[in-house]
């Protein structure tokens, strides 16, 4: 296919990403192979939403000064979309007769409300060999909510009704595209359920965003309440629990606390990674959204999206994919919270995430130098174990060996780069799921 300049493109969902010792980055794509520089990196970043062959060019104009670098980059986003790692999504635009601007701001005016949302509700709809993101707000099955969760909800004393307010942080989107205030901070939403209305909820403290999918009738109590036309004291007491779980409806003085309570946390993590070299975030996931992580990064495993490691010496029975949509979306939510953290601001580079199974190991090594940052995060394991019996991380500090134990929803933060790490065997019985996040300076040009 020929390109002009208002060829619109977007990255191809399921690729996968090897970056090999020698900077080459092999993005694979079905049956192909496509061997770039790190250049590609930085376009399939680029590409995570639709956006015209022009504007491509122009930002890649702007971030590499150097010509020689700007011919690179630009040869190697033809390489890719020649690859099929970039789709044309022009046509589709064309045959809806809707023109494609990917630089205008959304207007919420012309979005579908609720009132007038067509089509089946369930998840029938969707095509049969699609795997989805969705965190579904009525989905009545608690089985993968981690347990120390589960026991510390069952344990937590829910407010009068009269006592709750709609939190301001909750935005309602009923038509395709995010709230345009939202906009700019939520790439990667090519794995999101189609289905609609959603809620977006940001969490005060670490300006992370959390989509809930609605029924219709869930939607329209929050449209109700957004317009003050019913007060929560008025609502279902199941309907107002759901709400409140998702923190859709809060305590008045619970945005404040939480975001005081974070102010705190960040504080002392700082510190913390002076003294100790890294950092432990605890819970930085809400319960609900791990729940449905854990049943999309499963779904995916069990269809055979993620690989067997191909270097076993380095890595023994894991199985991974690179720079998955909705992997990217974590990381590029949790990226605030890591710049309230670190010495120097950070911007998400790569990311993947890998299953472990029973005799799995990573050997002692040190990760690129482009990555100043990394940051393990822990989806899922099976069982599940309390933290003293959790699987370790190991860091080598000033000698020392640091052991590090986390619990599902927990992260620790350290420069891979600069200190050794490993995993010993994981024992029998056990699998666990990890999603690393590797983060570059916010200066950085690859």
């Amino acid at each position: 296919m020929k390109l002009n300049p208002e060829t619109i493109l977007k990255r191809r969902p399921y690729l996968r990403l090897v970056l090999n010792s020698s900077d080459e980055v092999q993005v694979s794509v079905e049956s192909k192979t496509i061997k770039c520089g790190l250049h590609a990196l930085v376009i399939l970043e680029l590409f995570s939403r639709p956006l015209s062959v022009a504007d491509a060019i122009r930002q890649l104009g702007a971030r590499y000064a150097a010509q020689g670098e700007r011919v690179a980059a630009i040869a190697t986003l033809f390489r890719l979309q020649e690859g099929g790692a970039l789709r044309d999504v022009s046509a589709r635009d064309e045959a809806t007769g809707a023109a494609h601007d990917p630089n205008a701001p959304h207007d919420s005016s012309g979005d579908e409300t609720v009132e007038n949302l067509t089509g089946d509700e369930s998840d029938e709809n969707l095509a049969s060999d699609e795997i989805y993101f969705e965190c579904a707000l009525d989905d009545t099955t608690r089985d993968l909510i981690p347990y120390r969760e589960r026991d510390a909800g069952a344990d937590r004393q829910t407010p009068t009704l009269d006592a709750l307010t709609l939190n301001p942080r909750a935005s309602l989107q009923t038509g395709d595209e995010p709230p345009a205030h939202l906009s700019a901070r939520l790439p990667f939403l090519d794995r999101f359920s189609p289905r609609r209305p959603l809620v977006w909820v940001e969490t005060a403290g670490t300006e992370t965003l959390a989509p809930y999918w609605l029924t219709r009738e869930q939607a329209r109590v929050v449209e109700q309440l957004g317009a003050g036309t019913i007060a929560p004291a008025g609502l279902d007491s199941d309907v107002a629990a759901r709400l409140a779980e998702a923190e859709i409806l809060i305590a008045p003085d619970e945005d404040a606390a939480r975001a005081d309570a974070w102010q705190h946390t960040c504080e002392d993590l700082r510190r913390g990674l002076q003294t100790d070299q890294y950092a432990v975030l605890r819970k930085i996931i809400h319960p609900l959204q791990l729940a449905a992580l854990r049943r999309y990064f499963r779904a995916l495993d069990e269809r055979g999206h993620l690989k067997a490691s191909s270097n076993k010496h380095y890595a023994h029975r894991r199985r991974s994919v690179y720079d998955e949509e909705t992997a990217r979306f974590v990381q590029h939510q949790i990226n605030a919270l890591v710049n309230r953290i670190t010495p120097a601001p950070v911007r998400p580079s790569h990311s993947q995430v890998s299953v472990y199974q029973p005799g799995a190991f990573l050997r002692r090594h040190k990760d690129q130098p482009q990555y100043v940052w990394n940051l393990s995060l822990v989806l899922d394991a099976a069982p599940e174990l309390e933290e003293a019996s959790a699987w370790p991380i190991c860091v080598e500090v000033e000698g020392q060996t640091r052991e590090v134990r986390l619990e599902i929803g927990d992260a620790v933060l350290y420069r891979g780069a600069e200190f050794t790490h490993w995993r010993d065997v994981l024992p029998d019985g056990q699998s666990v799921t990890l999603l690393f996040c590797f983060f570059s300076p916010a200066d950085a040009q690859t």
